[in-house]
């Protein structure tokens, strides 16, 4: 826990998290209006010639509106990536400007703040990213073959619907830099003004999985939100978990793209061995990120520099 302490704890964390949403509800329901749009107005101008003019029932109008709702339907699909990488980059904005005023408070108040990490050792977190992408790609594909999560079906053919490019651009870094900046780098940050690590690393992991839509996803990404949380505070930056979270959704569009999961899925025993192998990896990976020294420094203010750093 740090020395914060904010008039308002619940705001502090519930205004943050619904300005988040409605960012991101604004953006995707504009964007999705503006694709919308042409084929309203393209079935309403077709009823207006069939009927010579004449006086339109509200009827006559729904019927059009439904009609073009459909084509209207499959191209919102067909950008549904990218409506989604806008509204979490629309969601920055806020996000970006909270991230730092919480850096530039602790530093005023003089936070024990978590010692970074050096460069060198953050290819632990590489290999962790790169195995547990196939781990748990593998390992959740099982999970909805076994128990039939139509959502979770649904989501994936709309994710990898868009080209490759725009899946690892938008999926692949965008959205999990603007997730980590509110779920680790505001909710969890501020959790911990007041709260011990497992109370703020699972609360804000929890609120984290009610982003996704099927149960699968939730359950993944509850426990990936406690790791991202553990990552932040054993390397002391945004960092780390920025990274693993870009390594597990790029290294998922790559190698879905590449075939390798289609491979896998060839035999259950692959699928079944890519699993162990990668879950076994990812424990050594953890073993040595928990190995690591877990010092903090006192200083009233940044050591390296007085900028806030986006990252820290």
């Amino acid at each position: 826990m740090n020395r914060i302490y904010r008039k308002s704890p619940f705001w502090s964390l519930a205004g943050p998290l619904l300005g988040y949403l409605a960012i991101e509800g604004v953006i995707q329901f504009a964007l999705m209006f503006l694709i919308e749009m042409p084929y309203i107005v393209q079935a309403y101008t077709e009823v207006l010639s069939d009927n010579s003019g004449a006086a339109l029932s509200m009827q006559e109008i729904l019927d059009s509106y439904m009609r073009a709702l459909e084509p209207a339907l499959e191209a919102i699909a067909k950008y549904q990536v990218v409506i989604i990488s806008l509204a979490a980059l629309g969601t920055m904005i806020l996000t970006g400007i909270l991230f730092v005023r919480d850096r530039k408070l602790e530093r005023q108040s003089g936070v024990k703040l978590p010692e970074k990490a050096p460069l060198p050792k953050y290819w632990t977190v590489v290999v962790f990213g790169i195995a547990g992408c196939i781990a748990a790609t593998c390992l959740m594909a099982m999970v909805q073959l076994a128990f039939y999560d139509a959502q979770y079906q649904q989501t994936a053919q709309i994710t990898y619907s868009a080209g490759p490019l725009v899946e690892i651009i938008g999926l692949g870094i965008i959205t999990p830099v603007a997730e980590e900046l509110m779920f680790r780098g505001i909710l969890y940050k501020r959790f911990r003004e007041r709260q011990g690590f497992w109370y703020s690393a699972i609360w804000s992991a929890l609120l984290f999985s009610f982003m996704h839509s099927s149960t699968t996803q939730m359950v993944y990404t509850s426990l990936l939100g406690v790791l991202l949380s553990y990552l932040y505070e054993k390397f002391g930056s945004l960092r780390a978990p920025v990274l693993l979270h870009i390594l597990l959704n790029t290294g998922s569009v790559i190698f879905t793209e590449l075939g390798v999961f289609r491979w896998l899925a060839g035999n259950p025993m692959r699928m079944a061995g890519a699993v162990i192998a990668g879950a076994f990896i990812c424990s050594a990976m953890f073993v040595l990120i928990q190995k690591m020294p877990g010092s903090v420094r006192t200083g009233q203010a940044a050591d390296d520099s007085e900028r806030p750093d986006l990252f820290r």
